[in-house]
Order: structure tokens, then C-alpha cells, then sequence
């Protein structure tokens, strides 16, 4: 099959090169041969360690490693909303709302804000590419900073686009094969089946206590990662998740053993005493990167409900099943499917694993005829490997009360996403208002938590009362 490559000459792109494109006096690996940029207001680096941000919808940080990653195929459909980051998928992907609309990719309404750079790869798909009609995917919308726009997308199947998909001046390319598709990122799936198994040989450190719907994970020492083991059994079904005495800056991995099938229905994340799942907790983005759970037997994974899960999930055996959003790495062998009301996946890159951090530029493309040699899986470090950054984070509340109800300050819940704008805004502001801000679980959340507010407030009181009595 022939390789095909096209940089969409839409108004978003400079009338010049759009016209030099045009007459031949420039080709798309020309124009891709001009060095990476950050979007208006985006650190070229990493956050610095402890300083992950909360939810907002600037761009921030550069992340040139893979936020979501499926072994199988991804599919996005009913009312599911937007992947933050590079997604990498082995297999198919398909894009079909139900009602129609944008699914968002790269950068999102609401998210992390740390997401690769401007006219970067957003989506990597081994297989076919399908987008249904009406619905319109699209990658790296808003950024504008040159000499690179918006997101690329790489497809080593065929591309069915009854629907639209939107590159924002990034290039696209198809009927590559899945090697050349998925380069450099090929041989991830190594990656996450070599760090599971590590990750599982570690000693826990701390204890694992279910009782009811809550499961209690406490530290001891000041080891860094701190490590807890829970059965499958005895964390499937479980809403609440506190985690305790964790010693500041240290990473958490929580090995689940057996491979039973997995469902959670979050509702409820407490970290070190403080409401970590609503969007204006001052310790949304630590525990969103500081936290790991390993499914490294686990066959298949169910997030229910509409609200936070909180972490990355490591799952080289599993499918999953998300109508939840989540906030951390994804990683699964099997496939994705992601169908909640406006449910979404957040880049919070994880801090315990060279691997897994965020990283600001590509590893090195692989080489014709073969992989690019992969390091040996390495024990997770205490200090992440990423660069520091001097850019002051966002604002956060001073103090945190726990809450079952995110106050009305958090981002919309709508799912009327405007259509993409044909003109790049004056100067590429921030805010790119044409832009979906929909943070689209927040709806369907604000019902579920509504009717556990009681519930969920009083266990995080008393955990932290009983904290203070010790």
C-alpha cells in the first residue's frame, strides 16, 4: 500500500506555505522538517517535581510521551468527549458520538495542560482509522504557534472519514503500515508489559484495608515509591479510595494481584487527609501523578459512573471499559472503549517511572528494517527524570475542605462543542475561545455525588480526625 501524506492547506495555515504546497515549491516533509514550537503560554519542559497543575484549559507543559495507549483497538462513542495527550492505539480506531459532535485530541477543553507540542503527533493508529458522520475529531485545536499548527496524525490502515477529521494545519498520513504508523512509539507495548512486571516484584510497604465501599491504603517509612498490594477481588466494586501517611513527594504504586475482572465506580479519592477528585483541590494534580494502580493480571476493567478516577492505570492484560473520566496515564493491552456522558481522559503524566514521566521531546525514530532498541526495564525511581520548570503553576485554594459537591467555579458540563473555527485567533490567545471548554463529566458527577455527599464527606472527616488523634 502506498504511502500518502497531506498538510491540509486550510485558512489555519499561512497563506504561503498553503500556496507554496499547492504549486509544489514546498512539500509537507519540508514544512515538517522546521523545528518543534509550545503553543502560546506552553513550557517547552516538564512540570517541576510536586508541581503538577490542577484542571484548566491552558496549554502549559510539553509531553512528547504516550498518554493513552491501546494494545487493541479504541473506540470512542455515546457521549464521550476528549483524549488529552498522544494516544497511541495498536489496532482500529473508531470516533462516533452518539448524538455527534468534536472529540477532542491532543489538547482538550479541560484537562492537565500538559500536552505535546504545537504540529507534534497527537494520534498514532497501527490499524484503520473510522470516523462516523457527524462526527468530527480533532486534533491539536487552537494551536497556533508556528512554524508547526495543531496535531498530526498517523494511520498505517486506511482512513474511512464519513465524518471530519481535523488536523488544524498538522499533517496526516495513511496506508503506511503499522510500524511506520506507530513510530517511534512501536514497541511500547514492551514498555508496559516489562514496567508491570517490575512493578509487581516490588515488597509493599504500606497496608491495604477494605471496609464497605472504601479502601484505606497507609504508609509507613519514607520509601519512595511507596508500594501497597490490594487482591482483585477485594478492590472490585469499591468507590472510595483514601490514601494515608503518604511522605511528601513520593510516588504510590498499588500492585492489584489475580485476574479477576475489575470494576469501580469512583466517587471519591482522599490524599493525605485532603478531597483530592474535585477539580479545585489544591492536590488534584499530585495525586492524579503521583499515583499507579497495576493491573498486571487483571483481564478486564470497568470505570463506572460519572465521576474522578484518580491515577494511571497500568493493565498490559486487560480491556477497558470507561464511562468515568481519568486522570493519569492509561495503559492497556487490550481494547478501550470510552462512551460515558462527556467523560474524558487527562495527561497527568506519573512521577514514579523513567518510563512513564513526562518527557518534552520524541525518543529517536526507529530505525528501516527494525526497532529501536529499548532500554532495559528499569525499578521505579524516587526522583523523576523529567527537567524542572520554573513556570509558577496554577493558583490553587490555600486550604481544601472535603466536598461531595465541586463548586460552581468547576468547568462546563456541556456538550455543544462549537465546530472549528476557520480562522486562527489574532496573536493565538490562551484561551482559544472556539475551543470546547466541556469538562464533561462534571454534570453526571455532580448527580452521583450529590446523592453520597454525606457519605463521602463524613469518611474523610473522620480519617482526618482520626489522623490528628494519634
Amino acid at each position: 500500500m502506498s504511502k500518502t501524506v497531506t498538510a491540509r492547506p486550510h485558512a489555519r495555515v499561512r497563506s504561503s506555505v498553503a500556496l507554496a504546497l499547492v504549486l509544489g515549491l514546498a512539500t509537507p516533509c519540508t514544512a515538517l522538517a522546521a523545528p518543534l514550537a509550545p503553543a502560546a503560554g506552553q513550557s517547552p519542559s516538564c512540570p517541576a517535581p510536586g508541581k503538577a497543575p490542577g484542571i484548566g484549559n491552558v496549554p502549559l507543559f510539553t509531553d512528547a510521551n504516550v498518554a493513552l495507549y491501546a494494545g487493541g483497538d479504541y473506540t470512542a462513542d455515546g457521549g464521550t468527549a476528549e483524549a488529552e495527550g498522544l494516544l497511541v492505539v495498536e489496532g482500529n480506531a473508531t470516533f462516533a458520538k452518539a448524538s455527534g459532535g468534536v472529540f477532542n485530541v491532543g489538547r482538550v477543553g479541560a484537562g492537565s495542560g500538559i500536552l505535546p507540542a504545537s504540529g507534534s503527533l497527537m494520534l498514532a493508529v497501527g490499524g484503520d482509522l473510522a470516523i462516523a458522520k457527524g462526527t468530527t475529531v480533532d486534533v491539536g485545536h487552537g494551536l497556533t504557534a508556528g512554524p508547526r499548527y495543531g496535531g498530526s496524525v498517523q494511520v498505517g490502515g486506511k482512513i474511512e472519514e464519513k465524518g471530519s477529521l481535523e488536523t488544524n494545519g498538522g499533517s496526516r498520513s495513511s496506508g503506511t503500515g503499522a510500524r511506520e504508523a506507530l513510530s517511534p512509539y512501536a514497541a511500547f507495548g514492551d514498555t508496559v508489559r516489562g514496567e508491570s512486571s517490575s512493578l509487581s516484584a516490588l515488597k509493599p510497604t504500606g497496608k491495604s484495608v477494605r471496609s464497605g465501599g472504601t479502601v484505606t491504603f497507609e504508609a509507613t517509612g519514607s520509601a519512595s515509591p511507596q508500594v501497597f498490594e490490594i487482591a482483585a477481588k477485594d478492590i472490585d466494586g469499591a468507590s472510595t479510595f483514601l490514601f494515608e501517611s503518604i511522605p511528601q513527594g513520593a510516588a504510590v504504586v498499588v500492585n492489584v494481584t489475580g485476574g479477576q475482572k475489575v470494576g469501580i465506580d469512583p466517587m471519591s479519592v482522599g490524599f493525605n487527609g485532603d478531597r483530592a477528585d474535585t477539580y479545585t483541590s489544591p492536590v488534584f494534580g499530585e495525586a492524579a501523578s503521583r499515583i499507579l494502580y497495576n493491573f498486571e493480571d487483571t483481564t478486564a476493567i470497568t470505570l463506572g459512573g460519572g465521576g474522578n478516577f484518580m491515577g494511571s492505570i497500568l493493565a498490559p492484560k486487560a480491556t477497558a471499559d470507561l464511562t468515568a473520566s481519568t486522570n493519569g496515564r492509561v495503559y492497556v493491552g487490550g481494547d478501550i472503549r470510552t462512551h460515558g456522558t462527556g467523560n474524558e481522559t487527562h495527561n497527568y503524566p506519573w512521577t514514579g517511572s523513567p518510563k512513564f514521566t513526562c518527557t518534552p521531546t520524541p525518543p529517536a525514530p526507529e530505525q528501516p528494517g527494525g526497532k529501536t532498541p529499548q532500554p532495559t526495564p528499569s525499578q521505579p525511581t524516587a526522583t523523576p527524570s523529567h527537567p524542572g520548570d520554573t513556570s509558577a503553576p496554577p493558583t490553587q485554594p490555600a486550604t481544601a475542605t472535603p466536598s461531595a459537591v465541586p463548586p460552581a467555579s468547576t468547568p462546563s458540563a456541556s456538550e455543544s462543542t462549537p465546530a472549528p473555527s476557520t480562522t486562527p485567533p489574532a496573536g493565538d490567545d490562551k484561551h482559544d475561545g472556539s475551543l470546547a471548554t466541556t469538562g464533561g463529566q462534571v454534570t453526571p458527577y455532580l448527580a452521583a455525588a450529590a446523592a453520597l455527599a454525606a457519605a463521602g464527606g463524613a469518611v474523610l472527616l473522620v480519617t482526618r480526625r482520626r489522623r490528628v488523634q494519634r
